[in-house]
């Protein structure tokens, strides 16, 4: 799954391309803000992949928010495509923000189309194998990459990563918000206080009559599987036939 932001403050233009964008292609994620204040609070909780900016918006220019998105480390390189009016608007001043390229209104499907495959191919081809979930904790960003995660323990309001070298407490999360910020399909929730990376179970334990421990490579610690996840869990985990 990728994301992408739409910034566009127009929002007959902002849903003309979300629909293009999500006509054509599936495995995507579309968050959407109509100002650049609200584009920095998205980008600041959530991974962005590719960013459409619209290059007039009501709260700050385009050269603002474009310098606060290469401002943070993790956005130095993210592909950014420009919406704009007319060709020749401002593209000069805005190649040192390394746009990607640009889009003119009104939106062309084919357009849309041939540019939003050709990024997102890249972004995937460049990712498939460093996928990594982040968390703003107080001043900091936590980059962990998922193939490294175990699996992740419910403490209270907190969360508990257990990772191959260590662990790291995310506060104030549920174990469905840490579910929806990993986006991935190797991973399942399968307990109240638990949630796996299929990818990294070792061997499963039955526990009583309705329950399973499960044991991960190298690591003392596991997890647990109740009865309520109990059938799914069976089920992805041991081979049909």
């Amino acid at each position: 799954m990728m994301n992408i932001l739409v910034v566009e403050d127009d929002q007959f233009e902002r849903s003309t391309l979300v629909r293009m964008l999500k006509a054509s292609n599936r495995d995507i994620k579309i968050f959407e803000a109509a100002t650049g204040g609200q584009a920095i609070r998205i980008l600041e909780q959530e991974t962005i992949e590719l960013f459409f900016l619209d290059i007039e918006l009501p709260d700050m220019s385009v050269v603002e928010i474009a310098e606060k998105i290469r401002s943070i480390s993790q956005y130095e390189l993210t592909y950014i495509v420009f919406v704009i009016t007319h060709v020749y608007y401002q593209l000069e001043a805005l190649k040192k923000y390394h746009y990607y390229n640009f889009i003119e209104k009104p939106y062309k499907q084919e357009d849309i189309l041939k540019i939003s495959h050709r990024l997102i191919k890249g972004v995937t081809k460049g990712h498939i194998k460093e996928q990594a979930v982040r968390f703003k904790i107080k001043n900091y960003i936590l980059k962990i990459f998922l193939k490294d995660i175990l699996f992740i323990e419910s403490q209270g309001k907190n969360c508990m990563i257990h990772t191959k070298n260590n662990q790291y407490i995310i506060p104030n999360i549920s174990m469905k918000g840490a579910l929806r910020k990993l986006e991935s399909s190797s991973f399942m929730q399968t307990h109240k206080s638990y949630i796996v990376n299929f990818q990294n179970i070792h061997l499963i334990e039955r526990y009583g009559k309705n329950a399973w421990i499960v044991h991960f490579k190298d690591y003392a610690l596991a997890a647990y599987v109740s009865n309520k996840y109990k059938k799914e869990f069976l089920n992805r985990f041991l081979p049909k036939g």
